[in-house]
């Protein structure tokens, strides 16, 4: 018998209208929707990639469960997709979602509030499995007429046809503070392509650094399943000199010469920092809009701890550096009379 398959529109409208009270509860109904579907067995696992890492199609399965995550993309994409109407009208809108994971949970839940000949996405990831799994989705729930290719392909590399205007990225491949996953990379290389006046999603990646006690830093944890904030009695904790660092948006560019995305200016080492001794990372992120994750929201906006400010106590000044060379990751130099240390983390 075949098991039946529960609406996915009335799920997605929830997420749409009501309070973010209720938001745990409506994603835990659209992930256990997903799980009407068989899943392709995935003989792949992570994938390492030239500038990051590739999850398994699980873990990019489970990521849907990052409940404020979720509900903040799927309304500021809804949001988005509106407003290029607004800006490219009688135009069917040619989307491009990058790294679509085997359930496209960001943009397929939205398919059924607009018409076949108002969109037109194309799918890809770079996992053989989750393309198998997210293809079987759409022909099972007759959405084939929205898709225009589903494909495996390298979001860092990936080109979209010429011949074809890009309105929408919609790309989500990342981890906190903007470690381990490909997201800048993939930007760089998929923001050129569209069209002018396209939308990105996420709109801007904004980070900053700060000086704080990071072991009282409030943070999202999962167990089971169930996320919630850690060191929720500290949420007034001490945060000292917070400075932006970059923001990626649409206009971030490739630089093929120079390894490091982002290269700090010389800070000296404060002289008093018994309350606030590490150096922390912190990532806000604008969906679209009024969309956005602040600080502890999500486990990609969770602050993350860079250095003590112990370990570096008889130098002078410190230097923070970015890479996405490989895996994407932090370095912090520091000078000492003139003598330059680097310490990776």
């Amino acid at each position: 018998m075949t098991k039946k398959i529960i609406d996915i529109h009335p799920i997605t409208q929830r997420i749409l209208s009501s309070s973010v009270e209720k938001d745990v509860e409506h994603i835990l109904d659209l992930y256990n929707f997903y799980t009407h579907f068989p899943i392709e067995k995935d003989h792949q696992g992570e994938i390492i990639l030239q500038n990051g890492i590739a999850l398994s199609k699980e873990n990019a399965a489970d990521c849907m469960l990052d409940y404020k995550r979720t509900c903040c993309f799927i309304r500021g994409i809804y949001k988005a997709i509106i407003e290029c109407q607004k800006k490219f009208p009688t135009t069917r809108l040619n989307i491009l979602y990058a790294g679509c994971g085997p359930f496209a949970p960001l943009l397929l839940p939205l398919l059924s509030f607009f018409e076949p000949e108002q969109i037109n996405a194309t799918l890809i990831d770079i996992n053989k499995s989750s393309i198998k799994s997210i293809k079987n989705i759409i022909s099972t729930l007759g959405y084939d007429a929205y898709i225009s290719n589903s494909m495996v392909a390298n979001a860092i590399h990936y080109q979209y046809p010429k011949t074809k205007a890009l309105h929408m990225i919609i790309t989500e491949t990342m981890f906190h503070a903007l470690t381990k996953e490909p997201q800048v990379a993939i930007t760089q290389n998929l923001a050129p392509q569209l069209t002018e006046g396209g939308v990105l999603i996420p709109e801007e990646i904004h980070v900053s650094f700060g000086y704080s006690f990071f072991a009282k830093e409030p943070f999202l944890n999962q167990h089971n399943e169930i996320y919630y904030i850690n060191n929720i009695t500290h949420q007034n904790i001490k945060r000292e000199s917070m400075e932006p660092l970059f923001s990626v948006t649409k206009n971030t560019q490739r630089n093929d010469i120079d390894p490091y995305y982002f290269e700090s200016r010389w800070y000296p080492v404060p002289e008093n920092y018994e309350e606030t001794p590490d150096i922390c990372i912190y990532t806000h992120i604008k969906v679209f809009d009024i969309y956005q994750l602040q600080y502890e929201d999500s486990l990609i906006t969770n602050p993350y701890c860079l250095f003590s400010l112990y370990n570096i106590a008889h130098q002078s000044n410190f230097k923070i550096k970015y890479s996405i060379h490989k895996i994407p990751d932090w370095e912090i130099s520091v000078s000492c009379n003139n003598t330059f240390l680097k310490s990776k983390l």
